[in-house]
């Protein structure tokens, strides 16, 4: 049921950012469009009841690009998908430890503020992530293990990022943004007494492009 509600909601967020798209295209003549290109590094960590500790967190990267609608001098509306990479390394270098990797892709719908007289946009957008690339159990201990090679987090994810950006120049621009996981990710295997809480989040500074 929750699975079947996820997608609900992520093919839904995709067609109402595709008709944001689309209407701001027919829009450009009376208003401003912006693209936006963006390239982000950062922290990647869990938390929840299963979450590893905060000193095991990993990398996570993205690549991103966003059309802003301009809706007034202070507002604007930024639909955007992406690319986003994350690894986390929980006792990799020990033996036996297992290494934490997956890829999404994510549509995200961004209100952003536009501080006058600055070049300072303040951002708040809902994502909706779905897993491309997912990480799987390894048992090291026991290869037959029923739990070895079983992915470890749902398909769908959900999460907030807040965002600040700073523009400098004619169309570079830098800043940070925080992805904040809403939903359990973790996948649940009751039968295998694997059950729990994680929640999937990063810090990230980008840099990037508009035009």
């Amino acid at each position: 049921m929750f699975n079947r509600v996820a997608q609900i909601c992520f093919f839904c967020t995709l067609l109402f950012a595709g008709y944001t798209i689309g209407f701001a295209q027919d829009q450009e003549s009376r208003k401003k469009l912006e693209h936006n290109i963006q390239l982000g590094t950062g922290v990647h960590f869990e938390t929840g009841s299963n979450a590893k500790s905060f000193h095991n967190a990993g990398a996570a990267f993205q690549l991103f690009y966003g059309l802003d609608l301009s809706l007034s001098d202070k507002w604007s509306l930024m639909p955007g998908i992406g690319f986003r990479g994350c690894f986390a390394t929980p006792a990799f270098f020990l033996k036996g430890g297992d290494f934490d990797g997956m890829a999404y892709a994510d549509v995200s719908l961004s209100l952003r503020y536009h501080k006058p007289a600055s070049n300072v946009f303040f951002g708040m957008a809902p994502a909706v992530s779905y897993l491309l690339v997912p990480d799987t159990y390894s048992v090291n201990s026991d290869p037959t293990s029923p739990l070895d090679g079983q992915e470890t987090f749902n398909r769908i994810d959900f999460g907030i990022r807040p965002s600040v950006t700073f523009r400098a120049g004619r169309h570079f621009q830098w800043g940070v943004e925080a992805h904040i996981g809403v939903l359990n990710a973790m996948k649940q295997y009751p039968e295998y007494k694997r059950t729990g809480t994680i929640s999937v989040n990063h810090v990230m500074l980008f840099c990037g492009w508009h035009f």
